[in-house]
């Protein structure tokens, strides 16, 4: 097994084990009595968990080899998604999931760090398909949940099954990983976070934007079709279902327009598909062009986080864990804060003017993206293709 094919299924099992706890939320929620209110506030704890695990994670990086780090966050995950099951509180199961957002943000850290460092070695960009394989181990996770949802079967048996199912392949593929990383600056001194670069500040904003936009579409989008839009129900999960194909073809071709295009070139063209996109799905106030709209937003947030952990790995000086975990923490705080803050606005509003804070976001991606210029020429970056 080449190390490429053993970090896509890494980033597969990766994606299937969190949308595996994800898929069975009501059930968690009936069992410890949680209110709508209550399980939002519950629901933050996995992104608060994802901001005090990045940075420290990425401080430990340098200098070590993530194939490592990586054995160890699969089982930690593994393990991880067992507890929310277990919890028979609302406060029980806010640490638990507390716990799956530390345990799931290490892995997704260590797995980006691996990814660079053989995309560095091959030569070639593959950031964004790996990206791929983690949506489709998405698809996996949440489908194997609503079956057994729907056959009635327990959270902690589902979720104790699909620890092993995906689990155990992804740590049988550690071993073909690269054991030694893939990083000019791995002995660069330490990031603080009052000595953030400037560009990987504006990499990380760029970064903040993005997951706002998908955060949001994530959270919001069924209830926009089939509340604001005259939908159905089955119309509102058709629209979250071609956000998320969006995302998933996008990010199979991401790579070689990478190639053709670079990071600028890339983050200008995706950032104005998605708010050009989804603005014209939004203009006609109907639920077909809503749909249409998440696709195109899909299509084009795919290919941008990627594009941006790619630049920020690239940051001179700064050692490739690190540079992600500034990057990333800064995302996953848009990732927290994109629901509510379309919520806060609907509330004022209406969930349909809300959704355009999506548009604003895809044009600050487009503001920021001459950020994401290289910075320096390794002896083993990517090289373009077309």
């Amino acid at each position: 097994m080449s190390p490429r094919t053993a970090i896509t299924i890494v980033f597969f099992a990766n994606g299937a084990l969190f949308a595996s706890w994800a898929s069975r939320i009501p059930a968690l929620s009936d069992r410890v009595g949680a209110t709508a209110g209550v399980l939002g506030l519950a629901l933050l704890a996995p992104a608060v968990g994802a901001v005090v695990a990045m940075p420290l994670v990425g401080r430990l990086l340098p200098g070590r080899s993530s194939r490592t780090f990586c054995g160890f966050a699969v089982i930690g995950l593994m393990a991880a998604i067992l507890l929310p099951a277990a919890a028979r509180s609302v406060p029980a199961l806010a640490g638990a999931l507390l716990v799956v957002g530390m345990a799931n943000s290490s892995l997704d850290l260590v797995m980006n760090a691996q990814g660079m460092s053989i995309e560095r070695h091959l030569r070639r960009p593959i950031l964004s398909s790996l990206h791929a394989a983690f949506s489709f181990g998405g698809f996996a996770g949440a489908g194997i949940g609503a079956l057994a949802a729907a056959l009635g079967v327990a959270p902690l048996p589902h979720l104790a099954a699909a620890a092993i199912v995906f689990g155990i392949p992804g740590l049988i593929a550690i071993g073909p990983l690269l054991g030694r990383d893939e990083d000019a600056d791995a002995h660069a001194p330490a990031l603080r976070l009052r000595r953030v670069p400037p560009r990987l500040a504006l990499l990380g904003a760029a970064c903040f934007f993005t997951l706002v936009a998908e955060g949001g579409a994530s959270d919001w989008s069924a209830k926009l079709v089939r509340d604001d839009l005259a939908g159905t129900a089955a119309l509102g999960a058709i629209a979250f279902a071609v956000f998320c194909i969006g995302m998933g073809a996008g990010r199979l071709i991401a790579d070689r327009l990478w190639g053709r295009w670079g990071s600028t070139g890339l983050l200008r063209r995706s950032g104005a598909l998605a708010a050009v996109g989804f603005a014209a799905g939004l203009a006609p106030g109907t639920a077909a062009a809503a749909i249409l709209g998440f696709a195109a937003l899909g299509l084009g947030l795919a290919g941008i986080v990627p594009t941006l952990f790619r630049a920020g790995a690239d940051e001179p000086g700064v050692s490739t864990g690190p540079a992600l975990a500034a990057v990333s923490s800064l995302g996953y705080l848009g990732f927290l804060a994109g629901p509510p803050l379309v919520g806060g606005v609907a509330q004022l509003t209406s969930l349909r003017v809300a959704c355009g804070l999506l548009v604003l976001a895809g044009l600050l991606v487009v503001l920021l993206a001459p950020n994401a210029e290289p910075q320096r020429r390794r002896s083993t970056a990517p090289v373009l293709t077309t």
